[in-house]
């Protein structure tokens, strides 16, 4: 059984530093799978005209966006964990 998380940090380094350990060729996950995401874009309503036709105009959802799978519950993760309404991604 698994425990899946959405998370959001302020930005890359923030989640790295909560996720990873180590550096270089040491650099490890600490977690069973973890699927970074990164930045998420949603649209404004508004629709931009291209070469390709319309299309909508897209905006950034502000921090960095990580979902990690773990055998356990982890405390650690708690306070970085949102609940999206519609997930960009999920695990299949």
């Amino acid at each position: 059984m698994y425990t899946d998380y959405f998370l959001k940090f302020a930005d890359e380094a923030a989640a790295d530093a909560v996720l990873f350990e180590g550096e270089g060729e040491e650099r490890r996950p600490l977690y069973a799978a973890i699927d970074v995401i990164g930045t998420i874009y949603e649209p404004t309503g508004e629709m931009l005209t291209t070469d390709e036709g319309e299309v909508p105009e897209m905006t950034p959802v502000p921090g960095w966006h990580v979902n990690v799978r773990h055998t356990e519950k982890v405390a650690a993760l708690a306070k970085y964990a949102v609940s999206p309404k519609t997930p960009q991604r999920m695990w299949a």
